[in-house]
């Protein structure tokens, strides 16, 4: 197994790793190795409070008077104890290289449990001055770290520019990608529906092609609650992309992820579809203190510890949902459903989509405030440049091709087997737009293509044109999709999904799972070689040739077979 499904959400660590001054009592630690202690809060004990030298693997928990003995090594002279438990910040204390003496004493301070609503929201890029900010700690300012810090793979990664993406705008507003703006719909009064329904064809192919403004140019929709989240958090239905500013155009921004306390789950283990982004995520802001949450408990300072940061469930709001009754994303749901999501496997979303990069730290301090900075191991270093449908080297590893070809009867028979043998959701997943072409080309040995005698071929979707320039319809092969129909016009498929709609077929490949094809050849004399192709593409060719999307299809891929 090599990866798992796309993800897009984002979990940068946000700590200033310094000594908090919290109540925090240094005393000292005993020559051999073993520190002991305990944990108070308010001089009160706190028992199962976990304890740990900062940045080990190995920890221990504190007995019911709030005691631990912990042993520890040290790789410099100055070695950091940290304690947390639920409800609380993450504590600390710095103590000598395992000095002789006493005991050490670690003080927990509860944090906020309520949710400030008027919080503001602190960018990495507007508010490098402010020393919350994660820029302040996590950019590489040295150039040191080869942008391996979690603010540099933020800003390469999709999640940051998912309020300016150029594709999901022009699609949501009816335009080119040049700005051309496409045609208001036609509505009619169907007296069978008994309300009016769209003109059919109605999706303005020859002017800029469809859009949610286009369709209820009156509405704002649900977009922006997964898109533009911090502008959604005041008014979901209310938010419109158009007028994200500041920082609300930095999309899926830091301080928005790690402000996410809960997310909010049916029985199924899934989030309602109907309540995207948002609508299921439950936030801490605070009022007075700041509040980081994260995925390490041995963080100090603003930090508090969260396992969700570490699960799948924490990417589930924005990749589970519906329009109407018909699911479109749903890249959790189908990693729930797989094999992956079981105890015996335990792979998460982070694991392909946030994969380690080999860091051994995710902070890097101004220089007037450096101080010993633990190395971790790298296994527990999340990559904040979460590769995804664009990304070369994830993709090569999601499917696995075999081709079986023979003579038989005069005949060329070709099988291929097409296996899901890296991603935990379907293959493709998400945005109904999204299709994979498996393509099959047999030839002689003059380079001319065998003609196809039976077997599947690419529908008119796949693009109806010159095979060279990437049109392959009619040609042998497989088309992957989830394939809607628009519920009035009929049109199919359908590339505004945001309306009524109706599922006609979805072949897309589920997590360890594969589909077979066989083709039979005219064969001619001499050598034949058999090549398969597997492609993925961001959305159908028709509709990214008239909005104008430059994206280039993804080789997943490939296999050759000679016949002699």
């Amino acid at each position: 197994m090599k990866h798992k499904p796309f993800i897009f959400l984002i979990i940068i660590i946000f700590s200033a790793l310094l000594v908090s001054a919290r109540g925090i009592l240094l005393i000292q630690a005993q020559s051999s190795g073993t520190i002991e202690g305990i944990v108070l809060t308010n001089g009160d004990p706190v028992a199962g409070a976990v304890v740990r030298v900062r940045g080990n693997d190995t920890y221990v928990l504190t007995d019911e008077d709030g005691r631990f003995s912990l042993t520890a090594t040290a790789d410099n002279d100055q070695v950091m104890i940290t304690a947390w438990s639920p409800g609380f910040y993450i504590g600390g204390t710095e103590i000598g290289a395992l000095l002789d003496g006493n005991e050490t004493s670690i003080n927990l301070h509860p944090h906020p449990t309520i949710d400030n609503t008027d919080y503001e929201f602190i960018s990495p890029v507007l508010d490098m001055a402010n020393e919350s900010a994660c820029s302040h700690c996590h950019l590489d300012h040295s150039g040191e770290a080869d942008g391996a810090l979690p603010v540099d793979e933020w800003l390469l990664d999709a999640h940051s520019g998912a309020a300016t993406n150029p594709r999901f705008l022009s699609l949501y507003n009816g335009t080119t990608v040049e700005g051309v703006e496409g045609i208001v719909t036609r509505y009619t009064f169907n007296e069978d529906a008994g309300l009016n329904v769209p003109e059919s064809p109605s999706l303005g192919m020859s002017e800029s092609g469809p859009g949610f403004r286009l369709d209820y140019p009156e509405q704002t929709g649900s977009c922006a609650t997964c898109h533009v989240p911090v502008l959604a958090l005041e008014a979901p239905y209310q938010a419109d992309p158009n007028h994200a500013e500041g920082l609300a155009t930095e999309g899926i921004t830091c301080d928005f992820c790690h402000k996410i306390a809960d997310v909010t789950l049916r029985e199924n283990g899934k989030p309602d579809p109907g309540l995207p982004g948002v609508l299921s995520l439950a936030f801490l802001r605070p009022s007075d203190e700041q509040v980081f949450i994260g995925p390490f408990d041995d963080t100090p300072g603003d930090d508090i510890f969260s396992e969700l940061q570490t699960e799948s469930q924490v990417c589930a709001a924005c990749h589970s949902g519906q329009f109407w009754d018909v699911p479109t994303y749903n890249s959790f749901g189908e990693w729930l459903d797989s094999p992956y999501s079981g105890p015996d496997t335990g792979q998460t979303c982070q694991d392909c989509h946030m994969p380690h990069s080999g860091a051994t730290a995710f902070v890097q301090l101004p220089e007037d405030e450096m101080t010993t900075i633990p190395e971790r191991n790298p296994e527990t270093i999340f990559s904040h440049r979460m590769p995804g449908a664009s990304d070369a080297d994830l993709l090569a590893e999601t499917a696995t091709l075999t081709i079986e070809a023979l003579s038989e009867d005069g005949n060329l028979q070709v099988t291929v087997d097409v296996t899901n043998s890296g991603a935990g959701h379907h293959i493709p997943t998400d945005n109904p737009l999204r299709n994979m072409i498996l393509l099959i080309e047999a030839t002689d040995e003059a380079d001319n293509r065998l003609t196809l005698l039976e077997g599947p071929t690419i529908p008119d979707w796949g693009g109806v044109g010159d095979p060279e320039a990437g049109y392959y319809a009619g040609m042998p092969g497989v088309l992957y999709a989830k394939v809607l129909a628009d519920a009035f016009t009929g049109e199919t498929p359908t590339y505004a999904y945001w309306r009524p709609t109706k599922l006609v077929s979805d072949n897309r490949i589920a997590a360890m799972a594969a589909d077979s094809s066989t083709y039979v050849f005219d064969l001619p004399e001499g050598e034949v070689t058999v090549e398969a192709r597997l492609i993925l593409r961001r959305a159908f060719i028709d509709l990214m040739d008239v909005k104008g999307w430059d994206t280039p299809d993804m080789l997943m891929e490939s296999a050759t077979v000679s016949v002699p």
